[in-house]
């Protein structure tokens, strides 16, 4: 739930019902039927719900609110070219795991559907046009992570598994100075 660009959190629950206040102007939101969900019933309920087990190791990664980097395969489209070109795609956050916050996994889903992503890819983080996203279409329990454009469909493979995704991201800082340009080398 956000407000005056603020994720509000820490809702009062009176029978079911949460209440948010914004500390900033003071607006209540109310939603009813409201349920506080452990990581581990998260991902049980984003299973349940859309039938892809999520790696344990995103309960960590959807916590960070650290931008981050992860280098690129060479692009051997235009369309690819044309989003992926730079080399790199930067992860502003990833999508929470809590089926409440605004910023979720299951509203990711909702999105991803609605710019055309094929039904075998959970997206991670996007904006319409090119998505970080899970590809199960090989494996219903060990995805590949791919990053792909909506324009023509094509995805570049960035890591095989999940776990190689994880070591392959970089902090901002690593590849880009203060005015956005590349400063990383290998």
């Amino acid at each position: 739930m956000r407000c005056c660009r603020k994720e509000l959190s820490n809702p009062d629950i009176v029978d079911g019902t949460a209440y948010f206040v914004c500390p900033e102007c003071g607006n209540v939101r109310r939603v009813e039927n409201y349920r506080v969900y452990s990581a581990e019933e998260a991902l049980s309920y984003f299973a349940e719900k859309y039938g892809f087990l999520l790696p344990k190791e995103y309960v960590n990664l959807s916590k960070s609110e650290e931008t981050k980097v992860v280098k690129l395969p060479p692009c051997d489209n235009e369309t690819l070219q044309y989003y992926f070109g730079e080399g790199f795609y930067e992860i502003g956050t990833f999508s929470n795991l809590d089926p409440n916050a605004e910023n979720s996994i299951f509203s990711s889903m909702s999105s991803g559907r609605e710019w055309g992503l094929p039904k075998t890819y959970v997206p991670l983080e996007g904006n319409g046009h090119t998505w970080l996203a899970l590809d199960y279409s090989d494996s219903l329990t060990d995805p590949k992570v791919i990053v792909t454009e909506t324009d023509d469909g094509n995805s570049l493979v960035v890591a095989n598994t999940f776990n190689e995704f994880v070591s392959s991201l970089l902090q901002y800082e690593e590849v880009y100075d203060l005015d956005g340009n590349i400063i990383y080398s290998e």
